[in-house]
């Protein structure tokens, strides 16, 4: 078996500050959308559920907004801390959202970039709900991938195929960096409907490209919790060979993501 048993949901922190410097960020629209949407004041406080390294709570501390950051992994809450206390508007909570014991002060919005899928549906949209003012929001997205043909694709659709042959079975192209993770609806805006707590729901996208290297490609995936999993002799082996293939087209490829953001008022 190539795969290690461990927990897929905090293997993040061994790579903390791969994450940090080779994760995509947000492209500036995203937050014009969510603070105009949202009806958000610099008054309000703002918790940010999986901040990771505060790659979405940065540029919202950059219009003056105060965070909160929940964080389990104490590498990822580490990196987000160094990054932004000096602002003098972050903190960080080593915790999940459930985990949490929360603060007197109601947050007027909670976010969850890249992190929503991480939680427990159970239990997800209650928990945001006591976080929240009288209509406060909650604002879930992420970086999507889009798949498009590229000079390598096949070739490393052969090594995947060797050495992680799990992975066929993923309804996503692996290879792919990015956030490729689903929730527990057809679509986020349902399961945000379906909750009874939040509505209705307000959506957005933008389509944005970014330009990758062959290492930034490998260092991506390096972060991939799918990958992750995969015994580090078996990760290490394919991504030298995807890399290889990368080198053969010339060493650098453009990627088209797409940004999906779904924001809803709480109603009750």
């Amino acid at each position: 078996m190539p795969f290690e048993r461990k927990s897929q949901s905090l293997v993040f922190g061994e790579v903390a500050e791969i994450y940090h410097r080779y994760r995509p960020g947000y492209p500036d629209e995203l937050f014009e959308w969510m603070l105009t949407t949202c009806e958000t004041l610099t008054t309000d406080l703002v918790v940010d559920v999986g901040c990771g390294t505060g790659k979405a709570s940065a540029p919202l501390i950059g219009r003056g907004y105060e965070i909160i950051g929940l964080e389990p992994d104490p590498a990822m809450a580490s990196i987000a801390l160094r990054e932004l206390q000096e602002s003098g508007l972050f903190s960080v909570e080593e915790a999940t959202l459930d985990g949490w014991t929360g603060t007197a002060r109601k947050a007027g919005l909670v976010i969850a970039g890249q992190s929503w899928h991480w939680t427990n549906p159970a239990t997800r949209f209650q928990r945001v709900g006591s976080m929240l003012r009288s209509n406060g929001w909650l604002c879930v997205f992420w970086n999507r991938p889009e798949q498009g043909e590229r000079l390598f694709d096949a070739a490393t659709d052969l090594i995947y195929a060797e050495l992680a042959p799990e992975f066929k079975n993923k309804p996503y192209p692996v290879r792919l960096p990015g956030s490729k993770a689903a929730i527990s609806a057809e679509t986020p805006t349902e399961e945000i409907e379906l909750s009874g707590l939040f509505g209705p729901v307000e959506e957005f996208q933008i389509a944005w490209e970014l330009k990758i290297s062959t290492h930034e490609h490998v260092q991506n995936l390096r972060t991939q919790s799918d990958h992750r999993m995969l015994r580090s002799s078996v990760l290490d082996d394919l991504l030298n060979q995807v890399a290889e293939q990368i080198d053969l087209v010339g060493g650098s490829y453009r990627q088209s993501f797409t940004t999906h953001a779904y924001a809803a008022k709480l109603s009750v």
